[in-house]
Parts: structure tokens; C-alpha cells; sequence
């Protein structure tokens, strides 16, 4: 067959659709009729099987999964491939469905062997045209949406299965025995509409007979010779055998020794679907930036120890059954996502691709069909087997669960040999793993990944700078290109938090690109991730065209530490005004207590007519003369709550200044009676005696002042502080906010009254 190519725009929207359609009808067919599934089981026991007769049947399956060796000698032969794939596909359907006649039609001594029979031709059907049905996909899917198709494809499969399994288990609760055969009959209708949908998909143009070439099973041997190869198979297919050897069992150790109803195996069957859906998004992200090996060793090594879970459960005490299914989604959605790129990575390129697929296929098929058949075998051993462990009942389930853990440790150890030369080390990928919260990363890269809605997704990014994860790193740059430009600013932000060395790169990259909608988030992300790579950019970008681009490369400098970078902002303040800026470098600067910028900012007050500005001009000031966010508080409170406290700090400066020992005697009386005078103009709202008595204060302690030399930058301080109460009571505009004018001089005074201490005190 052709490529996508060879199907119109039109055509491939078609197979798509049908694609996914398809797989969520084969979703409730797989779960009425699957194989491992608690309805067939449950099918299986009510018939007379037992857990042997299950484990040897599961082994039977996977030994007829080489039916699919017969593909490349059919595929010169099959002229019509659609039509090859929809009837075996019907015949597949129809062979799983049929048991349901077996408690009316046959006797019970050959019931179970109608049950094998009826199964194994549904399953080589199945298998024959499996190779067909996937290189119709393969080459109808355009190669560039595979990944994101086969998720889509994935998903709407696992979400209606998980619905059917429910309303499965609870029909099966309401009428156990006779229930099975609807179900069976329910099951094969979704299934046969399955193939009716997919029948309804355009099928690519065949490819021509000179590429259809057969595969002779001598030539399966040939990718042994190479020895990574070699290893990597051994690892699969011990590590499928130990899955196969308990496998099986689960939903016999659910159903009939530890008498779990339907209802409650189709809900913890949910757990462990959804868990397995937000795996296939989390991991996915990891394999493709990190290589499969780390993470296969990551999870393979948890996912070993999973069967003794199982083992400590008994009859109404079966509460690590929910917790072992989940941990199961979470691990082996995993590394069912990392085997693929694992075997890919192995592959060399050119025709041989196919005999290595088809080697690895037989080799995995074949060890996991030990499993089962062994662990059948075991099971018909240890029949009636009975002991205690920690006081907990044991029988011959539980051995083979321990067997199981066993046997999935050998091949962690053969991974370890397997070069993968995209992988890094899994100790590297574990310690970035378990930086900062984890749990936080986690749940909101699953939020971001599944979210559709723009504020939850930009919600999302932002909480996954806030998480401190080096992961998070490569999901936030990506998202620096989403649709969204809410997202794309959340994006820019969450990097700055990250604190990740690595976010800096694509920052300046969206800094200097004057097409970019987010370069005054880059800018400021830039300055919070604190590396020395940021401090170029943002110092060019002072001189950008852009305002708030330069407002934020002066927020963005400020977040870095030094006073290399502190005397390039004050210089930066002191060269040409910029009305555009200069509020903004009186901010930064004022929270760093720069006293350099009182004067020039109290001056350039008449420069911004808005009255935020200078609201913002006065905050700054009184920040750079120590007193932090005192202006702001006072500015933000109620008006009966902001008298009661301009009265207290008035009174406390004023008690400071008329006790001050650092005045000299002759100024010291008159200056209480000044402060007097303070106080009773706030308190009877007489706004200009205010301003008079702070003038005559100021001239007062400027006057009176006496202090040794080493005392000299603390009397500095309090001549700034002078310096800003003259300044501001000398501006024209002072008087346009009356209560801004009573809290900047409070401030000042209170701040003045700090600093006489401060002298006393010394």
C-alpha cells in the first residue's frame, strides 16, 4: 500500500473518524467478549473451568498470536485487502460471540472444549488480519499526527470500556449465569459494528507486487546475530513472561477466591483505566525527551514488586486490590509507551525492519506463552495448598504471585545492558524526578495535558513553574507556542519561576524576537530565573522600542542580585527622563532602599498628571527611606481604621523625637511642642497647620541635631528623610490628595522618629 499521500484530504478525515469510531465500538466488544476480562472468566468458571484451565487458555492465546507469521505469504496472494480485513474481522466477531450458545446447544462434558475451540478460531482470524489492519492505519494516518491519533485512538477505546465494564459487571450482579449469554450477544453487536464502521473507511492504493515480498522463517534468525538486539528481545520476553505467569489469574483470584462481585471488579477495572490514561500522557513526554531505558527501569522495577500486593488480600479484606490496579495504570501505561521507542531505536533502516519486527514478534509471543502454560501447571500442583504469612492466609494463587515478582527481576538486570544511545541515565532521570514537588508537577502537567479550556491549561502552567520540577521545563517552553496567548504568557511566567538553568534559552529567544506577543513576561522570567545569561538581554532590551518591553527588562534586572546590577539600574534612572520608566525604576529601586532616588522622584511629582503615578512615586519613596510597605498599607485600609492608626504612629514618632537625647537641649522643648502641634492638627483635620508644624520640625531637628562621627550614616538617613518631607511639602501638587498628603508625612515622621532612636540608642 501507499502512503497517506495516496488519500485525499477529505478521505483521510473518513479513515480517521472510522479509525476511532471503530476502536471505541471494539472498546465494549473487548470488554463483554475480551480474553483476561472479568465476564469471560467469570464465563470460563460458570462453565467448570478453574484457574488452570484459564492460565493454559491464555497460554494457547498467545502461541496463536504466530498466526501472524502466515501475513507476509498471504499478502501477495490477497487481492482485496478492505475486504480480507472487514469479513475475517466478521468471522473474528462472530467465533468470540458464539459461545453463548454452549449452555443451551452443548453438553456439559464438552463445553469447555467448545469454549477453546470456538475462542481459537476468533483468535486466528484475528491474528490473520492483524498485520493488515495495521499497515492500513500505518499508511492511512499521515505520519506527522500518528502519535497524537493513536492517543486519541487509545483513549476514546479505554473510556468506553471503562463505561461498558461498569454497566457489565452491574448486569452481571442482577443476573449471574444467565446474564453472560446477553452479555456475549451485547458484546458481538458492538463488535460486528465495528467492523461495519471501518468497512465505511477509504483504503489506501495497494502497493506494488515487486514490494510484496514473503519472509522465510530462517530468515527470523538473522537479527539474533546482533547482540543488543539480542538482549532486548531476552528482556521483553522474560519480563512478558513473568506478566503471563500470574497474569491470568487476577480476575480468578478476584472472583472466586476472594468473592468480589461484578459491579466492584468493574469499578476498580475503572481506576485502573483512567490511571492508565493520565499515564500515557505523563510518561510519553518523558520517553521522548529522556529515551525509553530510564524509564522502563524506573517503573519496571515498582511493577515487579506489584504481584505481592495481590498476594495480602483475602476474603472482605480486599483493600489493596483498588491500590494495586491503580499503581498498575500508572506503571504499565508507562512502559507500554516506552517498549515501542525502545525496539525502534534498535532497528536498522531499510528492508530489514520487517524480518526485525517479525523476529521480535515470535520471540516475545513465544516466552509469553511459557508464562501462562506454566503458571497453569502451577496452579494444578499446588491445589488445596494452604499456610500463613504475617498472620495473613496463603493458598496457591499467592505462590505464584510471589513466582511472578521473581521471575520479572531477572530481566531488569538484562535491561541494563541494552545500549539505547538516546537514553539518558535513569539515576540522572530519578533526580530530577524527585526535585521539588512532585506531586504537584504531576497532577498539573495530567491537568495541562487534558485540559482543553484556555484558564485551566494557563492555571496549570503556571502551578508547574511554581512545583520547582526540572520536568516541567520542556512541557512549559512547548507551550510558549500554544494557540492561547493567556496560555503563552502563563507559560513565559511558570519558566521564570522554574528556576531551571535550561528555561533561559528559549526566554531570550522569545525576548529578542520582535514578533513575539510575550516578550514583557520572557523579560521579566528572565530576571527570576537569577542566571547570569539573563542579564545582557534585559540590558539591551532597556533601550527597546517597545515600553513595556523596557518596564519589564527594569522589573526583570531587578530580580537580579548584585550591585553591578543595582548601579546599572540607578544609572539607568539618572540618565535621560522617561515618563514611561521612571515610575517603574523608582519602584525597583525604592524596594531596595536606593536613598538616591528621593529627590529626583518627590521632583519629577508634577511630571505624571494620573494620580496612581504619584501615588506609585510616593510608595516608592517611602520604600527607599526604610519604611517598606507602611505607605501602601496605610493607603489600602478603611478610613476609620486609617485615622486610628496615622494617630498611633504619629504619637509614637512624636514621644521619639521630644525624648530624643541626640537634639540638643535649647531645640528639644520646642521641638515637643511642635510635635504636639502635629498631632492636634491630624486630629482636628486642620491639613495646613499639619503642613506648618512638619515644616517647622523638619528646621527644627535639621537645626538641633548633635551626633558623633561614628554615627555618621545614621545622621545622613535622617537629612534624607528631612530632604523628602521639605521636597514633598514644597510640591505644587501635594494638596490635589489630602489623604495621600497626611500618610506620606506620617510615614516620613514616623520614619523620622525610627532613626533618632536608632542615634539614641547607640
Amino acid at each position: 500500500m501507499e502512503n497517506a499521500s495516496s488519500l485525499s484530504r477529505g478521505q483521510v478525515h473518513r479513515a480517521l473518524r472510522s479509525f476511532v469510531v471503530a476502536s471505541g465500538l471494539w472498546g465494549a466488544w473487548g470488554q463483554a467478549c475480551g480474553l483476561g476480562t472479568a465476564a469471560f472468566t467469570g464465563f470460563a468458571l460458570y462453565l467448570g473451568a478453574d484457574g488452570a484451565f484459564i492460565a493454559l487458555f491464555t497460554s494457547a492465546a498467545y502461541f496463536l498470536a504466530l498466526t501472524q507469521l502466515l501475513a507476509p505469504l498471504l499478502s501477495a496472494r490477497v487481492r482485496d485487502k478492505k475486504r480480507f480485513v472487514v469479513a475475517g474481522g466478521y468471522v473474528e466477531i462472530a467465533f468470540r460471540g458464539l459461545p453463548l450458545v454452549i449452555p443451551f446447544l452443548v453438553p456439559e462434558q464438552y463445553r469447555l472444549a467448545a469454549l477453546v475451540a470456538m475462542v481459537g478460531l476468533s483468535l486466528f482470524s484475528g491474528y490473520a488480519i492483524s498485520p493488515f489492519y495495521s499497515t492500513w492505519i500505518a499508511n492511512a494516518v499521515p505520519e506527522n499526527i500518528r502519535a497524537r491519533f493513536a492517543s486519541r485512538q487509545t483513549m476514546v477505546s479505554t473510556v468506553v470500556a471503562m463505561v461498558a465494564g461498569f454497566a457489565i459487571g452491574q448486569f452481571l450482579d442482577l443476573f449471574p449465569g444467565g446474564g453472560f449469554v446477553w452479555v456475549f450477544a451485547a458484546g458481538s453487536l458492538f463488535g460486528f459494528l465495528g467492523y461495519l464502521n471501518l468497512g465505511r473507511a477509504p483504503f489506501p492504493q495497494q502497493m506494488a507486487a515487486s514490494d510484496e515480498q514473503s519472509t522465510r522463517l530462517r530468515d527470523l534468525v538473522q537479527p539474533f546475530r546482533d547482540a543488543n538486539f539480542r538482549r532486548a528481545a531476552l528482556f521483553f520476553g522474560l519480563w512478558t513472561f513473568g506478566i503471563g505467569l500470574a497474569g491470568p489469574l487476577y480476575s480468578v483470584f478476584m472472583l472466586d477466591r476472594l468473592q468480589i462481585s461484578y459491579t466492584e471488579v468493574s469499578i476498580f477495572n475503572a481506576l485502573f483505566m483512567l490511571t492508565s490514561i493520565v499515564g500515557y500522557r505523563a510518561w510519553a513526554g518523558l520517553i521522548d525527551r529522556f529515551g525509553a531505558r530510564p524509564v522502563l527501569q524506573i517503573l519496571m522495577t515498582p511493577a515487579a514488586f506489584l504481584p505481592l500486593i495481590w498476594a495480602f488480600n483475602q476474603p472482605g479484606a480486599y483493600h489493596l486490590v483498588p491500590v494495586a490496579l491503580v499503581l498498575s495504570g500508572i506503571l504499565f501505561s508507562g512502559i507500554g509507551v516506552g517498549i515501542n521507542p525502545l525496539l525502534y531505536g534498535l532497528l536498522p533502516q531499510g528492508e530489514k525492519r520487517t524480518m526485525y519486527l517479525a523476529t521480535w514478534s515470535v520471540t516475545v509471543n513465544l516466552m509469553g506463552a511459557l508464562g501462562p502454560l506454566l503458571g497453569g501447571l502451577l496452579v494444578a500442583q499446588l491445589e488445596g495448598l494452604r499456610f500463613l504469612v504475617l498472620g495473613v492466609p496463603m493458598g496457591d494463587l499467592q505462590v505464584i504471585f510471589a513466582l511472578s515478582t521473581l521471575t520479572r527481576l531477572v530481566p531488569l538486570f538484562i535491561l541494563r545492558t541494552v545500549k539505547d544511545a538516546r537514553s539518558a541515565t535513569s539515576r540522572s532521570l530519578l533526580s530530577r524526578m524527585l526535585r521539588g514537588n512532585v506531586l504537584s508537577y504531576a497532577y498539573n502537567a495530567t491537568i495541562f495535558s487534558l485540559a482543553t479550556a484556555e484558564e485551566t491549561r494557563a492555571r496549570a502552567a503556571e502551578a508547574l513553574g511554581r512545583s520547582g520540577n526540572p520536568l516541567a521545563t520542556e512541557q512549559l517552553v512547548q507551550a510558549l507556542a500554544d494557540a492561547s496567548p493567556r496560555v503563552r504568557r502563563a507559560a513565559a511566567r511558570a519558566l521564570g519561576e522554574s528556576r531551571s538553568e535550561s528555561a533561559a534559552e528559549p526566554l531570550v529567544r522569545e525576548l529578542l524576537n520582535g514578533a513575539s506577543d510575550i516578550r514583557s513576561e520572557a523579560a521579566e522570567a528572565l530576571g527570576r530565573l537569577g542566571t547570569s545569561t539573563s542579564i545582557d538581554p534585559l540590558v539591551e532590551a532597556l533601550d527597546d522600542a517597545d515600553p513595556r518591553v523596557r518596564i519589564s527588562a527594569i522589573r526583570g534586572l531587578a530580580s537580579l542580585r548584585g550591585d553591578e546590577v543595582h548601579e546599572l539600574l540607578f544609572w539607568h534612572f539618572g540618565s535621560d527622563f522617561d515618563p514611561l520608566t521612571f515610575p517603574t525604576l523608582v519602584d525597583v529601586l525604592g524596594e531596595r532602599q536606593d536613598r538616591r532616588i528621593v529627590r529626583p522622584a518627590l521632583g519629577h511629582l508634577p511630571d505624571f498628571p494620573s494620580p496612581a503615578v504619584r501615588l506609585q512615586l510616593l510608595n516608592g519613596v517611602c520604600r527607599a527611606l526604610g519604611a517598606g510597605d507602611q505607605f501602601y498599607r496605610l493607603l489600602s485600609r478603611e478610613d476609620t481604621d486609617r485615622v486610628a492608626a496615622i494617630t498611633r504612629l504619629l504619637r509614637r514618632a512624636t514621644d521619639s523625637l521630644g525624648e530624643a537625647r541626640c537634639i540638643n537641649a535649647e531645640y528639644r522643648t520646642p521641638l515637643k511642642a511642635l510635635c504636639r502641634a502635629v498631632v492636634g492638627a491630624y486630629e482636628e483635620e486642620r491639613t495646613e497647620a499639619l503642613v506648618e508644624a512638619m515644616r517647622q520640625v523638619v528646621h527644627t531637628v535639621r537645626d538641633g541635631l548633635s551626633a558623633t562621627g561614628d554615627q555618621a550614616y545614621d545622621v545622613l538617613s535622617v537629612y534624607v528623610v528631612l530632604i523628602a518631607i521639605g521636597r514633598f511639602i514644597n510640591s505644587p501638587v501635594r494638596q490635589e490628595s489630602p489623604v495621600a498628603q497626611e500618610i506620606f508625612l506620617t510615614v516620613c515622621l514616623g520614619r523620622l522618629g525610627a532613626l533618632i532612636r536608632q542615634i539614641d540608642e547607640r
